[in-house]
């Protein structure tokens, strides 16, 4: 837009955005077009602009409908659970903020955000109000007593937490916080982009050999004042580095230090040594620890003995927090789990107390335009989903399982398309006019170095072949282009099945592709290969092919298309993976993501669970809660039952997990194959039918004031398959059941017959229903069938079963309160908050796959299907299943203890690995 013109209309747009951001309230559409207009006049008469030539009315329309679009992203506040014994402390100390200098990083740092970075007004503000909130959880460290806090900060991956702890950065820094550390990742790749942001957003500066340059906020507010760097972009803390400063002493400056390093035996050793020899023990530190659940945590430690030989990287971060007296340690992650499993009672002598956040958590809140799960993965139906792809052919070319050997010759015609959809994404960008931003494709389909390299390989030889038909068939008429060449019409086939309907006909999108895609690129990210992203200072149009490095907090800038072949159940590693969740302003619609049935339905299974154990936890951030509540309230979810056994796996022959149901809900998902098996379960269901005819209301197939007896003998008889469906094991479900009767609760039941549109079966005689129909998961195997990839039987919405309309309408308000971005399909937890009496559903069903499911997966390559000892896709197999909907007790409960057996901890190791390329020792 107006190239000739950009700084006259940056300066404008930057003006009318500091403007509204130190205002009140969200403006008016009429407010923002009276503002542009006049800043454009009041600019024009500058000296350095009077021959600027700009259609005023056009300028200023394209200004207002960007700037106005922002105004409707929203992101809510955040919500934390605290210690009892923090004191906030923040407001009573603005004065004296005011006095000594003032919001000075902070401030410059909102004002980056609003004008250079261009995020919205509600967002900044958001960030606002939670730096505030979580540096209010910290200390104040102008007092002189002594203080320790440990906090972590969740958020969703890729939704901002690098903004986040940067605020934080900067007003600690104008709080008084005298040394401040960031442990970036365990890589050089994330740590120099980390050092980068950091550079941009709080230092100013970045330093090149002996030549300091201005960046970022450096650029506003000049670089006289600064914090003191002591890593670059070049250079981690290492001996040389610590060398260097060893005359820098704490007491020399009245700015920070700030050191951006790895997590890293060698350089915290280093840093440690450091510290002792010139800071002051008194001096007050913030350590912030981003993708705290990597390599923070102690691995070797033995709960049961409360034996504390931390490993080398958690015992030297302990260190260093044990030297100060004054200290803060704030961890962030998306993924939680491992982090509230650390043992809060941990305290030596020689290491101190392990890294539990025993003093706060606090959890950020997704914006509106947060690309996330929620858009990813809520469209139902095979072609529903609009972002999501299924690779159904990559088994004959790249194994799930293989050695680290192992070297690709050919690529699979699934990657090839998405080789194609990306220049085709990276084509509509360039004419959307955003063809000088970054646009990135993601590979990940191994862990293994050779393997990589052989993917990148054949996929720089494709991507040339597609270049140099581009070029001697571009410029041919399009119908001529096409009969010409195969690639071109293989390039058009993709459109038409992705792109078609985004508002460029075929003829523009084949005279813009040459000059889009000729500088696009193939990188290997890992320690082997000398190639990387240089995202600060060149546009990237870029393939990157990679395993671990392309995970844990690297940010893929531009990202628009990933392919994801890797395992599908290791959980933690599984989020940290979802490099495609972000922010994509003005090309959301144009994101693919690639991916394996299996692991689509593992990442839709883990981040539905998460986000209804965060609606739980929101729920009950009004009663004051702890991190250790808040903790106990993870581990103790039955949704989060299959995340977290993964960190307690050990070499024993059975886990124990204490489970809280209440207001949980539990469903079998996996049922035996044996002949008798599936007919004994037939005849329990059928007893139970009989047995509670005269309990039948008006509404087809729903059943009120069952008796708790019935429902206990159809659990007892019930034969359900322990290993692979763990969260319906008998014992523990009747256990609780029975602790409850003792508080006089769950004594009458709802039960509901779940109806589908598959064969009728006859449950009794007053009782004929359609089975639902289920199709078999990758897991399914000769003795066992499993539902689908997501693991889920029940449809959404089954536990509005007897409710009110009332209440049903209530479940649904709160549900849009909570959510208010997304569409009004409430998440069955809202209904459960209403219930009063538990309901036990019973599930009729006939595993097979449908006609469509049968061709979509044909379509894409699949030769036959995926799930294990199924002999064809006509073949069917009928099963009973159940769910349970437990309503809330304001009862004390306590949990009651799940049993995994050897078959099922076989089942949860199964296929996982850890994911790594190579060691943490990297140069």
């Amino acid at each position: 837009m107006f190239d000739s013109s950009s700084e006259f209309i940056e300066k404008i747009d930057n003006a009318v955005r500091f403007h509204f951001m130190t205002s009140e309230g969200i403006p008016e559409e009429s407010e923002v077009r009276q503002a542009y207009t006049q800043y454009f006049g009041a600019f024009k008469i500058l000296p350095q602009f009077a021959s600027t030539i700009c259609d005023r009315e056009a300028v200023v329309d394209d200004l207002v409908k960007r700037y106005c679009s922002e105004l409707s992203i929203t992101k809510r506040i955040g919500f934390s659970y605290k210690d009892d014994d923090l004191k906030p402390w923040l407001s009573e100390m603005e004065t004296a903020i005011e006095d000594s200098g003032g919001w000075f990083y902070w401030k410059h740092y909102k004002t980056y955000l609003a004008q250079m970075k261009r995020w919205s007004l509600n967002t900044v503000r958001t960030i606002d109000r939670d730096t505030w909130n979580i540096l209010d959880l910290m200390a104040n460290p102008r007092l002189d007593e002594d203080f320790e806090r440990r906090g972590l900060v969740v958020a969703s991956v890729q939704s901002g937490k690098t903004a986040n702890y940067l605020g934080l950065i900067c007003r600690a820094a104008d709080v008084g916080y005298k040394i401040i550390v960031v442990m970036a990742g365990v890589h050089n790749v994330l740590r120099n982009q980390t050092q980068a942001r950091l550079e941009e957003g709080f230092a100013g500066i970045n330093i090149v050999g002996q030549k300091i340059a201005p960046v970022g906020v450096g650029k506003m507010r000049g670089i006289e004042r600064r914090p003191i760097l002591c890593t670059s972009r070049e250079a981690d803390f290492k001996k040389e580095r610590a060398q260097a400063l060893r005359g820098l002493q704490t007491t020399q400056t009245n700015e920070p230090l700030l050191f951006v390093i790895k997590k890293n035996s060698s350089v915290l050793k280093q840093l440690y040594e450091w510290l002792c020899e010139n800071a002051k023990s008194e001096d007050p530190i913030l350590l912030i620890d981003d993708e705290a659940d990597n390599a923070s945590i102690n691995g070797k430690y033995k709960r049961e003995r409360r034996d504390d030989e931390p490993s080398r990287i958690n015992g030297q971060i302990r260190n260093i927090l044990s030297y100060f007296s004054k200290k803060c340690y704030v961890g962030y992650t998306a993924t939680p789990y491992a982090n509230i499993l650390i043992d809060p009672i941990v305290d030596t002598e020689e290491f101190g107390k392990d890294l539990f956040p025993s003093s706060f958590i606090y959890t950020l809140e997704e914006s509106s335009d947060y690309f996330g799960a929620e858009k990813i993965f809520s469209a139902t139906g095979e072609k529903g989903k609009e972002h999501l792809r299924y690779i159904d052919d990559i088994g004959d070319y790249l194994p799930p399982k293989h050695k680290s050997d192992f070297e690709i010759v050919t690529l699979p015609n699934s990657l090839k398309k998405a080789i194609r959809t990306f220049l085709l994404a990276l084509t509509i960008r360039t004419l959307r006019g955003d063809g000088s931003r970054h646009c990135t494709m993601m590979v990940n389909a191994s862990p293994y170095r050779r393997t990589q390299r052989s993917v990148a390989f054949c996929i720089g030889d494709y991507v040339e072949e597609l270049k140099r038909h581009v070029k001697v068939y571009g410029a041919f008429p399009s119908d001529e282009a096409v009969e010409l060449s195969y690639e071109l019409a293989a390039i058009k086939s993709t459109w038409c099945e992705e792109y078609q309907a985004v508002g460029y006909c075929w003829e523009e999108i084949q005279g813009a592709l040459f000059d889009a895609v000729r500088a696009v690129r193939v990188v290997s990210i890992n320690s082997d290969s000398s190639d990387g992203l240089n995202y600060e200072s060149q546009t990237e149009h870029v393939i990157a092919v990679g395993g671990y490095r392309l995970s844990r907090g690297l940010t893929l800038e531009g990202l628009v298309v990933s392919y994801y072949s890797r395992n599908a159940r290791a959980y933690d590693a599984l989020m940290q993976m979802a490099r495609w969740f972000g922010y994509r302003p003005n090309y959301e619609d144009l994101c693919r993501i690639w991916m394996s049935r299996e692991a689509a339905g593992w990442y839709e299974f883990v981040a539905g669970a998460t986000e209804d154990l965060f609606d739980e936890l929101r729920n009950m951030r009004q009663l004051q809660r702890t991190p250790k509540n808040y903790g106990l309230k993870i581990k103790q979810s039955p949704d989060s039952l299959l995340v977290t056994a993964r960190n307690k796996i050990g070499t024993g022959t059975t886990l124990a997990a204490p489970i809280d149901l209440n207001n949980g809900f539990v469903e079998t998902i996996a049922f035996d194959r044996d002949p008798m098996s599936v007919k004994r379960n037939r005849e329990v269901v059928k007893q139970l039918i009989s047995a509670i005819s005269h309990y039948k209301t008006d509404e087809n197939f729903f059943y009120r004031y069952v008796p708790v007896e019935w429902v206990l003998g159809f659990i007892r008889n019930y034969q359900n398959e322990d290993a692979r469906s763990p969260k319906s094991q008998s014992k523990p479900l009747i256990r609780y059941i029975n602790e409850r009767l003792r508080d006089g609760e769950l004594q009458e039941w709802d039960v509901y017959v779940a109806a589908g549109e598959g064969p009728v079966i006859e449950l009794s005689p007053d009782v004929t229903v359609r089975r639902e129909i289920r199709y078999p998961g990758s897991a399914t195997n000769q003795s066992c069938l499993v539902v689908g990839e997501k693991h889920r039987l029940a449809s959404r919405g089954v536990e509005s079963k007897g409710l009110s309309k009332e209440q049903i309408e209530e479940a649904r308000r709160d549900f849009v309160t909570e959510h208010p971005t997304k569409k009004a399909n409430a998440s069955d937890r809202y209904y459960r908050r209403r219930r009063e009496y538990p309901l036990l559903v019973i599930h009729p069903v006939l595993m097979k796959y449908s006609d469509s499911q049968r061709q979509s997966r044909e379509e894409a390559g699949a030769i036959g299907p995926e799930a294990g000892s199924w002999p064809s896709w006509q073949h069917a197999e009928e099963a009973f299943g159940w769910s349970i909907s437990f309503p809330y007790t304001s009862q004390h409960t306590r949990p009651v203890e799940y049993v995994f057996n050897q078959v099922a901890i076989e089942d949860l190791r199964a296929d996982y690995e850890e994911e790594s390329d190579d060691d943490f020792e990297d140069n």
